[in-house]
C-alpha cells in the first residue's frame, strides 16, 4: 500500500476517529523520459544558481520569500510554515451532507482512500460509513493539503471511504459553446442517432480501455533497444461530412452488419426443434428482431418507417426518408427491412 499522505481526524458532530489519506490513483505505470546530452547520452542536471551573482547555491541555503513589492521580498522559514495550523489541517469536519446526484463531476477533483487508524477507529469509522449509505448522503468538509484548504465530499464505497477534493467555483470555466444552430433539429436525424447510440449502450467498465498512446510508446522504447527500425505511425483525418443523414443512414446501416455477428458469438444456438412462440418464423433476424426498421407504405414512395417497439424506449413510428444502404425491402403486409 502506498505511504499516508495526510494523517489526522474524522469527525462527525462530537464523534471522530483518527484516519489517514492514501491517493487513489497512480501514474506509476506511465513511461517517462529524462533529459540526456544529445552528444554525450549522459543525464543532465540542473544547478541553482543566484540570479544577480551567478554563483551557485546549495539547497541548505535556499529559503521561501513572498514577492511583495517588485524586487522586494519577506522570508518565510519552514518552522514557520509548521506553527501555522488551522482545524482543517488535522480534522475533516463532514459539516453538511447532500444528496450525490447535487455535485456536478466537473468540480470533483484528486480522489483519495480514507482508512481507520487503528482498531479503535474502525467501529466509528464503520458507523459514520454506514449512515451515510443508508442515507444515501455524502459528506462535505474541509482539509488542507499541501499549504492549501481543501473543500472535500466524502463518500461510502465498498465498505470504506472516499475522499475527492472539490475545485472551488472560480476554479471553473462556464461553459462558452457557441451560438446554437437556428431552429430544430430534424428529428429523423435524431432518431437514427438514437437509434446507433441503443445498439452501442454497454456496461461501464474501465478495465477494458487501455492507453495505446502508451502503448506505442513502450513498444517504440522496446524496438530502440533492440537496435530496431519503426516504421513512422499516421492516422488520416476522417472524411468530412457533407450530407449528415447520409452518412448517419450508412453507420446505422454498419451497425446492423455487426449486430448479427456480435450476437452469433454471444448467443448459444437454439434447438431447431424449438417452437418460435406459436407462430411460423418471419423474415428477418433469427431472433424474430427485424434490427429496428420495417417497411411501410408510407405518403411517398421509397420511405421507410422506424420501428421504436424494436428498441428500448418505444416511440410512434418515423419515416427516414430514402433507402438506407444495404437493406431491402421485402414485400408484405408488414415487410421487414433485411440486410
Amino acid at each position: 500500500m502506498p505511504r499516508a499522505s495526510w494523517n489526522g481526524f474524522l469527525r462527525l458532530s462530537l464523534v471522530t476517529c483518527p484516519v489517514y489519506l492514501v491517493p487513489a490513483t497512480t501514474e506509476a505505470k506511465r513511461v517517462r523520459f529524462n533529459q540526456l546530452n544529445a552528444e554525450t547520452g549522459n543525464r543532465v542536471a540542473q544547478q541553482l544558481v543566484d540570479s544577480k551573482t551567478g554563483d551557485p547555491v546549495d539547497r541548505d541555503q535556499i529559503v521561501k520569500g513572498y514577492e511583495y513589492e517588485r524586487g522586494r521580498y519577506v522570508t518565510i522559514t519552514d518552522d514557520e510554515l509548521k506553527d501555522l495550523q488551522i482545524e482543517s489541517s488535522k480534522i475533516i469536519d463532514l459539516d453538511r451532507f447532500v444528496e450525490r446526484d447535487e455535485v456536478d463531476p466537473i468540480y470533483l477533483d484528486s480522489p483519495y482512500y480514507v482508512h481507520p487508524d487503528g482498531e479503535i477507529a474502525a467501529e466509528t469509522f464503520r458507523v459514520i460509513g454506514e449512515a451515510m449509505a443508508k442515507t444515501n448522503k455524502v459528506g462535505l468538509g474541509h482539509v488542507t493539503l499541501s499549504s492549501r484548504e481543501r473543500l472535500v465530499l466524502v463518500e461510502p464505497r465498498d465498505g470504506g471511504l472516499v475522499m475527492s477534493t472539490v475545485r472551488s467555483a472560480d476554479e471553473v470555466r462556464p461553459p462558452e459553446f457557441g451560438a446554437n444552430p437556428k431552429g430544430e433539429s430534424d428529428p429523423d436525424m435524431v432518431a437514427i442517432a438514437e437509434t446507433i447510440i441503443e445498439r452501442r449502450a454497454a456496461k461501464f467498465d474501465p478495465g477494458t480501455f487501455r492507453d495505446r498512446y502508451q502503448d506505442a510508446l513502450r513498444e517504440l522504447v522496446d524496438a530502440k533497444t533492440k537496435g530496431l527500425e519503426r516504421a513512422p505511425r499516421e492516422v488520416g483525418e476522417p472524411p468530412k461530412v457533407i450530407n449528415l443523414m447520409d452518412a448517419l443512414k450508412r453507420s446505422l446501416a454498419q451497425e446492423a452488419g455487426a449486430e448479427p455477428k456480435q450476437a452469433a458469438a454471444s448467443k448459444p444456438a437454439r434447438s431447431k426443434s424449438a417452437p418460435d412462440r406459436g407462430r411460423p418464423q418471419e423474415e428477418g433476424n433469427s431472433d424474430g428482431r427485424d434490427g429496428g426498421c420495417t417497411g411501410a407504405k408510407g405518403p411517398e414512395k421509397g420511405e421507410l418507417t422506424l420501428d421504436r417497439s424494436a428498441f428500448s424506449q418505444p416511440r410512434a413510428g418515423r419515416k427516414i426518408p430514402l433507402e438506407i444502404p444495404g437493406f431491402t425491402r421485402v414485400s408484405g403486409r408488414k415487410s421487414r427491412v433485411r440486410a
